[in-house]
């Protein structure tokens, strides 16, 4: 089990900041099981992931980008499975199938832009079109997208964790990958 740093103090494992003590918790943290907390803060503690992006990652990237822009959902859904293939290679787990749809689901709290399935077969699902207008997503939003449930998918496979929250660490895994991965001409879109 790993020990608290002490307060403002970085650990000694690479990628790794601890939950300042001023930063309030979400309400929801205190029901949880006392497992879940301790799951919950150790994903807030880790900021990146510890594997070296080759230049085939954002090769893939740039293509799946081109893939998206030309508006064909099955050879979007190719790109995006193969950056998501190469991103698990990288991080030494077994792939998790991408599953690419038209138009994305909406409700009174907005539209879906991503799914990830943790039931298995785990599976990531995307949309690519807006659900107003059908337009094709922006590139940057497809991609944050994919990362973001592959996010999801490292927790568990990558970190171990038992459950994936939405912590602070999570969505700075998630800008970790954004920022490694992103082809130049989708930065700012």
């Amino acid at each position: 089990m790993e020990q608290d740093a002490p307060k403002g103090s970085k650990s000694k494992s690479p990628g790794v900041t601890r939950t300042p003590a001023e930063r309030p918790l979400p309400n929801f943290f205190y029901r949880l099981t006392p497992r879940l907390q301790r799951c919950y803060l150790r994903s807030d503690s880790i900021d990146r992931f510890e594997f070296a992006m080759k230049p085939a990652v954002r090769e893939r990237a740039a293509e799946l980008v081109r893939m998206l822009e030309a508006g064909n959902l099955r050879t979007t859904e190719r790109g995006a499975n193969e950056l998501a293939d190469e991103l698990c290679r990288l991080a030494g787990i077994a792939p998790v199938p991408v599953v690419v749809r038209g138009v994305r689901p909406h409700n009174a709290r907005g539209e879906l832009h991503g799914l990830f399935r943790v039931d298995p077969p785990r599976t990531i699902v995307l949309w690519m079109r807006t659900a107003q207008r059908h337009d094709v997503v922006k590139p940057r939003t497809f991609l944050r997208t994919l990362l973001h449930e592959l996010c999801h998918y490292f927790d568990y496979a990558v970190l171990g964790l038992e459950d994936s929250f939405h912590t602070m660490g999570f969505f700075k895994r998630e800008s970790f990958l954004v920022r490694a991965i992103a082809p130049p001409s989708t930065r700012g879109k």
